[in-house]
């Protein structure tokens, strides 16, 4: 499933290119205030819950959490209301658009995307 991880982020910086190093962290549980992953710009750091979820629920969470990154570096959206608001918005937005753009591409994943990690 690592595979399958690095090139769905091939297609993130593709479609929605981030400057500089970025980490990503795969968590087995929640930390500090996160629901199923955050993005901490100070310090360039996307976490993911994965345990226990299917892997394209892991996908989705991961692209969310992309875009806000992609948001800060170019789009700078001014709204930032953890609940609701455009930046929220356009995380949601852009994470669907590119998980499900994932999935289309990659049929024969199927099985593997759609099973619990």
């Amino acid at each position: 499933q690592l595979d399958i991880l690095k090139e769905f982020i091939l297609q993130l910086q593709k479609n929605l290119p981030l400057s500089g190093e970025i980490h990503i962290s795969l968590l087995d549980k929640q930390t500090g205030k996160m629901t199923t992953g955050s993005y901490k710009e100070n310090k360039k750091l996307i976490k993911v819950l994965y345990k226990g979820r299917m892997l394209a629920d892991v996908l989705r969470t991961l692209s969310h959490e992309w875009s806000h990154c992609y948001d800060h570096q170019k789009k700078h959206i001014k709204d930032r209301n953890p609940i609701g608001g455009a930046s929220e918005d356009f995380a949601n937005e852009k994470s669907g658009e590119e998980t499900k753009r994932y999935i289309k591409s990659n049929p024969r994943l199927k099985s593997k995307i759609f099973k619990p990690v």
